[in-house]
């Protein structure tokens, strides 16, 4: 392995034992410390979004899209359909109408379009972690079903790393990310079944195994498309990562662009098939 490449994984491996805990422990506190996580999470992704844009040379509404982004999550925490629906349609309005002031209309489709995709895209997407959070501790009483779903997401990523790293020779999209192969694909899933196996024997036993292969399949495959998706966007912008915040990760962005896609479809099979057999 080059140097450069050893030097990532020791700074990724670092980062992780010190940021692992300090999840571990918000994660057990409560429902409170981890919203305000959740919330603080979302508006550095929404901020390395936006920045992400700049350097494409675009002139988003940053701070609006900043502050819709956490406030779409802040509401989601309190399952408001109403204000959701009423703070989307401001933002579109509000956005749609400041841009009569710019003085070149020649981009204006553009700047409305990816300010609403970055609320969209980070608000909504990530508001998800906050709706399995309530859900976990409102519904199961502990923080279970949050640990299961990163677990189960970045174990995934984790095993596509790995295994990709080392016996990756069949790329999946390479014009995209070079890196990502059909063996990491299949090491991915391993890593994530066998993990959320094992979690679901010791603390989550109302899980059967045919809840786990699924799980383990929206793991790997949403989660890979989800750090696709944010690869292509980072080669449009022609960045490697879109902030040095997490040493070896990369932004948080970066280490969060699979749970953005996989999450979302974690909690919906939760809700609309395992959550009857436990209430």
């Amino acid at each position: 392995m080059e140097k450069s490449k050893q030097d990532n994984l020791s700074y990724r491996l670092l980062t992780s034992f010190l940021f692992v805990p300090f999840f571990l422990v918000i994660f057990n506190y409560g429902s409170f410390p981890y919203l305000f996580l959740m919330l603080g999470i979302i508006g550095i992704m929404s901020y390395e979004f936006f920045y992400l844009l700049r350097e494409k040379g675009l002139n988003p509404y940053l701070r609006t899209g900043i502050f819709a982004s956490i406030v779409l999550g802040l509401i989601m925490n309190y399952s408001s359909a109403l204000f959701t629906y009423f703070l989307i349609t401001l933002l579109l309005l509000f956005i749609s109408v400041v841009e009569l002031r710019r003085n070149d209309p020649t981009k204006s489709i553009v700047y409305m379009s990816v300010t609403t995709f970055g609320v969209l895209y980070t608000g909504w997407l990530g508001g998800h972690m906050i709706l399995i959070g309530k859900t976990s501790y409102n519904l199961l009483n502990s923080p279970k079903l949050i640990y299961l779903a990163f677990l189960m997401i970045w174990m995934a990523d984790t095993g596509a790393f790995f295994i990709g790293s080392r016996f990756g020779k069949h790329k999946i999209i390479p014009k995209i990310s070079p890196s990502k192969s059909y063996e990491g694909l299949v090491g991915g899933f391993i890593f994530s079944f066998v993990s959320g196996f094992l979690f679901s024997l010791f603390f989550f036993r109302e899980l059967n195994i045919l809840d786990i292969f699924i799980l383990s399949l929206i793991s790997t495959f949403a989660g890979l498309a989800g750090d696709l998706v944010e690869s292509a966007m980072k080669r449009d912008a022609q960045l490697k990562d879109v902030s040095s915040f997490l040493p070896g990760h990369g932004g948080v962005l970066d280490r969060f662009d699979s749970i953005l896609f996989a999450l979302p479809l974690f909690y919906y099979y939760f809700i609309l098939v395992i959550k009857s057999r436990i209430v």
